[in-house]
């Protein structure tokens, strides 16, 4: 094969292979155009708390996750959150924003943990989130991983103040993240995967554990309960279990999740109230009786 046509030919064969690898998807019916446009481009995020019951150093702690969604525009080539979209229209993606703030007290000392995701919400054309972004904060230290997609595969930076992560660069190959199962679930359920698939764990797990960060084997499910759909992800070289409820319903509103690992590790998060407001408009100290609508702490 002559060298120039070599490049070509790899990129056709990891495209073969991405079709080949994927898994079925749930049977979940489709959401309406009219009814997702209505409520997600509103000029608004949906803001929901949820009580945490945190698992870690062989204790249950008491916390508080923050889940923030909202509709964004998005450069594809730059991976940021474009200011003047109209200007750039030919970069612009329209992406689904997962926010997810985690708090937990550990003793004497507090977690502080987030992570950002952006996923297109035009999935036949781009079916991989473009974008993690994952932090933690404690008296310990801090770490930090940010994963770009970049065409056929994630590229993974990893700062980290422990010496068994230190700092390291890694590349995944049509990798799929647990993390953007929350969007999704909020774009299109349907396209979640179903049955044997391979996936790279939460951030957080990953922090928590200090586990590295590659794909791992999983087996994807969906059932009903209660009225309720439950999408399940279990990782059998992993011991580790994760469960996220979320209604049957549009907008498919996240209910609450599970997720279990190690010498009994179980922590679970339940929805409190979910506020849907225009944030970044209310930030003087007159909004802060909003926070009182999120039973957040003032």
């Amino acid at each position: 094969m002559k060298a120039s046509l070599l490049p070509s030919f790899l990129i056709l064969l990891l495209t073969m292979m991405i079709v080949s690898c994927k898994s079925p998807s749930s049977n979940i019916p489709k959401n309406d155009e009219q009814a997702f446009n209505s409520y997600w481009n509103q000029g608004k995020a949906e803001i929901s708390t949820f009580t945490l019951n945190q698992s870690r150093y062989g204790s249950q702690h008491d916390g508080t996750v923050v889940l923030l969604f909202v509709t964004e525009d998005f450069s594809r080539k730059r991976e940021v959150k474009l200011d003047e979209p109209k200007k750039h229209s030919s970069d612009d993606v329209k992406v689904m924003k997962c926010n997810m703030n985690k708090e937990f007290i550990t003793g004497i000392y507090k977690y502080n943990m987030m992570s950002s995701v952006f996923t297109p919400l035009d999935y036949k054309k781009d079916p991989h989130s473009l974008k993690l972004v994952a932090s933690s904060q404690e008296w310990c230290g801090q770490t930090f991983l940010q994963a770009n997609w970049k065409g056929y595969r994630y590229e993974t930076h990893q700062y980290s103040y422990f010496e068994n992560e230190g700092d390291s660069e890694t590349k995944l190959i049509n990798a799929f993240l647990e993390d953007e199962i929350w969007n999704k679930i909020r774009v299109d359920p349907d396209v979640l995967p179903i049955g044997k698939i391979k996936i790279v764990p939460a951030a957080f797990y990953l922090r928590l554990t200090h586990t590295a960060i590659k794909e791992y084997d999983g087996v994807a499910s969906l059932k009903e309960q209660d009225g309720q759909y439950v999408y399940a992800i279990q990782y059998p070289d992993l011991g580790r279990n994760m469960e996220i409820t979320f209604d049957k319903a549009f907008p498919h509103k996240i209910m609450g999740w599970k997720e279990t690992y190690g010498k009994n590790e179980i922590t679970t998060a339940t929805l409190s109230k979910t506020l849907m407001t225009d944030y970044w408009n209310h930030n003087h100290p007159e909004d802060e009786p909003l926070r009182d609508s999120l039973n957040l702490v003032r």
